[in-house]
């Protein structure tokens, strides 16, 4: 761990970083310290696109808010967000359309009513 703080410090972030890009979104969205809940959201759903891992995500998140909290400048914050996996360039990212959306709310409703069918079996005959 130690030796990725050493990194980060002498390397500082590229701009096009996606760990960098998020938590100067991040900077920008915050008011004081606070993080409004709808800006997380579309700050989580960036992350997403840029192909960060949610936890990650919320643990970028978490750094720069630290950091906002304590008055310290952005820049002191890249040894700690080196420490989270970058994401590699090559990456295959899934993409999840709306009809995959579709498909899985249908998929849920249809399990929801075979539960609700199966209570009602149970609660009427068991």
């Amino acid at each position: 761990m130690l030796l990725a703080r050493e990194a980060g410090r002498d390397r500082g972030f590229d701009p096009t970083d996606a760990r960098w890009q998020l938590a100067t979104q991040t900077q920008q969205a915050l008011q004081g310290a606070v993080l409004a809940y709808e800006d997380r959201r579309r700050l989580l759903a960036l992350a997403q696109r840029l192909g960060i891992r949610e936890f990650d995500a919320n643990l970028i998140l978490a750094i720069v808010q630290d950091r906002a909290r304590r008055g310290e400048p952005l820049e002191t914050a890249a040894p700690t967000i080196a420490i989270v996996p970058p994401v590699p360039s090559d990456a295959n990212l899934p993409s999840v359309g709306a009809r995959d959306h579709t498909l899985l709310w249908i998929g849920a409703v249809i399990a929801a009513m075979a539960v609700d069918a199966a209570l009602i079996v149970w609660l009427i005959f068991g």
